[in-house]
């Protein structure tokens, strides 16, 4: 698998993810509602970390795709694994795990507030989970590569800055906080 691949899915789906967020946001009369029980002071406290986080995915994404070249990516593997080559495979496995849950993630939202269940609180919560833990997954991912590869804590960092967004305001203390 060639690292374009990668790029091209990174590329066309994140957009995909904001053009989600418009619809969803306009399919709501309030769209405040998608806070659930989160104060309006945390929420001037955690719009910030969004941007963070995208600061943070934008250095990942240029480090795959502009700073390291097609080997370095296909080098990557887990930490205690040999190397491969099969880093490139699970880039893509990551990107997607990462990017599809957080393009659906507000319409399973919207969908529960119209119509509470069971089965679209878990959908929801589980879609947050998996974009929170695949978002660590990119740092696990470069670590064992970090000395060794140029600017190697440049994806580590970049996975700090996203995880704290995805998996600690969105995947725990906003799901604690929305009225399930």
């Amino acid at each position: 698998m060639k690292r374009k691949t990668v790029f091209w899915f990174s590329f066309l789906v994140g957009p995909l993810i904001l053009i989600s967020y418009l619809r969803g946001v306009n399919a709501v009369s309030d769209p405040l509602v998608y806070w659930g029980d989160v104060s309006p002071s945390m929420q001037q406290f955690i719009v910030p970390w969004m941007f963070v986080a995208a600061v943070g995915y934008l250095l990942m994404w240029y480090q795959f795709f502009f700073g390291w070249t097609e080997a370095e990516v296909a080098s990557l593997t887990w930490p205690g694994r040999p190397e491969d080559g099969k880093g490139t495979q699970r880039l893509l496995a990551l990107y997607a795990a990462f990017l599809i849950p957080s393009l659906f993630w507000i319409d399973a939202t919207r969908i529960y507030l119209e119509s509470p269940s069971f089965v679209m609180a878990f959908i929801t919560i589980g879609l947050l989970a998996i974009a929170g833990i695949s978002s660590l997954g990119f740092g696990v991912l470069a670590w064992s590569s970090r000395h060794t590869l140029p600017n190697g804590n440049r994806v580590i960092i970049g996975s700090v800055l996203l995880s704290i967004q995805c998996t600690f305001w969105d995947a725990i203390y906003w799901v604690l906080m929305f009225p399930w």
